[in-house]
């Protein structure tokens, strides 16, 4: 083949290259210019959240003139998801129709809380791990653990107390959770022992020798105690041992 014929090749596919191109991009405009003049955004519906107000949930995600485009607003929120909204682990920003959005917010896991010094709650998961560390106290019954100091707590992190009472919490809460008992509170002494704590009566535990049989009898004796204001001692329950005291609350009577 000669040079002159390799020539018009190579020029033939540099030609084929340039046109391919330039018809991605004539695409490509012509599919942006139908997005902007046939998908302006005229509803938006938030799910999954009442944390934040709608508006407040909109205004966070539709966040500059752009956005106000249905589909820019759901590409945009693809490649830069917003991730820095507290007790939102995520958004989902769903397109339902050309000119309608859904905002589906994925809230954090929570258990419960601990009241650190400085009067931030710092907020824990199922794992025992730091979710949140905020001023805002959320009123959903989360349970409290008292007892326990955080000094440069971060999101993240297993709460500091150790992974023998980590696992003992854990275990505990799986099985209070399983019979609907969770409580208000949960109380560690300065021995990882734990007392937790309902409305009008409190359940001394201990630690976690014979935790099963320990909530078996508490079990058995809850229902025969209700609107009574005792502590029920079950920290020194053994095979052995099976006496259960009951400590009168005065005070509350």
């Amino acid at each position: 083949m000669s040079r002159k014929r390799k020539r018009r090749r190579i020029g033939s596919l540099i030609l084929g290259i340039i046109e391919l191109l330039l018809a991605i991009v004539i695409f490509a405009l012509i599919a942006m210019a139908a997005a902007y003049f046939l998908c302006p955004l005229k509803n938006v519906d938030v799910e999954g959240t009442d944390l934040y107000t709608k508006d407040e949930i909109v205004n966070y995600i539709i966040d500059d003139e752009y956005s106000h485009n249905t589909v820019y607003a759901f590409i945009k929120n693809k490649i830069f998801p917003k991730s820095d909204a507290e007790f939102i682990e995520s958004f989902d920003v769903v397109i339902k129709g050309p000119n309608s959005l859904t905002i589906v917010c994925n809230e954090k896991s929570i258990l419960g809380y601990i009241l650190a010094e400085d009067g931030k709650y710092i907020y824990f998961d199922y794992d025992g791990k730091i979710s949140e560390i905020s001023e805002t106290y959320v009123d959903r019954g989360y349970m409290q653990i008292t007892g326990v100091s955080l000094d440069e707590p971060k999101i993240g992190e297993p709460l500091p107390i150790g992974d023998d009472e980590m696992g003992y919490l854990t275990s505990l809460l799986k099985i209070l959770q399983k019979n609907a008992l969770m409580p208000n509170a949960i109380f560690y002494d300065d021995k990882g022992h734990i007392t937790i704590k309902y409305e009008t009566y409190s359940i001394a535990l201990g630690n976690s020798y014979l935790l099963e049989e320990k909530i078996d009898r508490m079990l058995r004796i809850l229902p025969q105690k209700e609107g009574m204001y005792d502590t029920l001692h079950l920290e020194n329950y053994s095979n052995q041992n099976t006496d259960i005291v009951f400590e009168k609350d005065t005070s509350s009577e």
